[in-house]
């Protein structure tokens, strides 16, 4: 099957369709307005995590040829781009949200105060606002936040998440390598149940508190999309084997999610990822309904959506918050569900303007500069030799 950029546009769509969900989950959140799947924004930060392990994957594997897996400069590469694509615009919106913590908490009680015993539940949540000690500053600026049980939840961004992330970006070249030395699925094998392990203590003895932001907790969903991306480099006999583990590390008890109702949409999403990837090979009954679907999520609104995914991701809180607390206070006597979509026309426009202008000129700059200083470690390619009947 052909590798190509094309192939993966729908990836797009994706990220950009999860981000809106989780705009949406926590709009219903503040808004008492709940439909059950909607209303499980951790549904849509688990593609994100599937989609990121393939993505890394997929491209280290693409650039092998040129930046070997082996040597020390691609893996300061790979940190580079990483951390360039992602500081950038996590720092701004950091330096907003602590700075104006005080006031996002008020929105965020006058929001709970339209619901019966609303503040008092919201009042255990008070030092995520509230705290900017120097201590939670360190923390979150190094990225160390995430690996910690008491500061992982501790501002009113959803950063939990962008902790986990760098915490896998810090090893995974490691990861690359144990799976070329160890095989794919040997490797893979190893690696799920090593971080299986340690998650399971790690939850037995409580350290896993406020969020699911260390890494053992949620690998086994990063393992699922490294080992989809790994069908498309593996023979006929091992893309199958592949496949069935991914599905197979979904059913690993650790990271919240394990309901019955939670497990059958990971499966779903492995599967629906899977057919999108192999849209080409389906029988005819499965292919039209995919190549509708790839379609729709590769369309240049819905990648319009996709590129903005990370701006609104980080950024969208910081607006429905007030939103909702000024819908409390001025219209205190308006239903759950008019509250919810009034909540949605305001803060909907306002997020992805704000994105778009965050993804122009703080997101694509900052990427370019990682690309810039990434080539610094980049070996020239080769010079081609030269056939001798061409030598004068």
């Amino acid at each position: 099957m052909a590798d190509s950029r094309h192939q993966l546009a729908f990836l797009d769509g994706l990220r950009g369709f999860a981000s809106l969900w989780v705009l949406v989950g926590h709009a219903m959140f503040m808004t008492g307005y709940k439909i059950d799947i909607i209303a499980q924004p951790d549904m849509a930060v688990e593609l994100f995590i599937i989609i990121s392990g393939f993505l890394m994957t997929y491209h280290y594997q693409a650039r092998e040829a040129r930046e070997p897996w082996m040597e020390p400069d691609t893996w300061k590469i790979f940190w580079i781009r990483r951390f360039y694509r992602i500081a950038p615009l996590y720092y701004l919106c950091l330096a907003v949200a602590l700075y104006f913590g005080p006031e996002l908490w008020q929105s965020r009680l006058d929001g709970a105060s339209v619901f019966p015993g609303g503040v008092e539940e919201q009042a255990r949540y008070a030092n995520r606002y509230l705290d900017q000690s120097l201590t939670n500053i360190l923390l979150h600026v190094s990225f160390l936040f995430g690996m910690t049980w008491t500061h992982n939840f501790q501002t009113p961004l959803p950063d939990w998440s962008i902790g986990l992330e760098m915490q896998y970006y810090a090893i995974f070249p490691f990861l690359m390598i144990a799976t070329l030395k160890l095989g794919r699925v040997a490797g893979m094998a190893l690696l799920v149940g090593a971080m299986a392990v340690i998650g399971a203590w790690l939850d037995r003895n409580g350290f896993i508190v406020g969020a699911y932001s260390i890494l053992a907790m949620k690998f086994h969903l990063f393992a699922a999309g490294m080992l989809i991306a790994m069908t498309l480099r593996a023979d006929a006999k091992w893309k199958w084997l592949l496949i069935a583990g991914a599905l197979a590390v979904i059913f690993v008890p650790l990271g919240g999610g394990r309901s019955a109702m939670h497990r059958a949409i990971k499966i779903g999403i492995v599967l629906g990822f899977f057919a999108l990837l192999y849209k080409d090979r389906l029988p005819a009954l499965l292919k039209w309904p995919t190549e509708m679907l790839d379609r729709f999520f590769s369309n240049p609104l819905a990648r319009w959506i996709g590129d903005l995914s990370y701006g609104v991701y980080l950024i969208h809180l910081l607006v429905i918050l007030p939103v909702c607390g000024w819908l409390a206070t001025t219209y205190p006597t308006m239903a759950p569900i008019p509250r919810f979509f009034a909540a949605l026309a305001l803060s909907i426009p306002i997020t992805y303007g704000i994105s778009w202008l965050c993804y122009r000129f703080i997101e694509q700059p900052g990427i370019n500069l990682g690309r810039r200083i990434a080539s610094r470690y980049q070996k020239a390619p080769a010079p081609k030799a030269i056939p001798s009947e061409n030598l004068a």
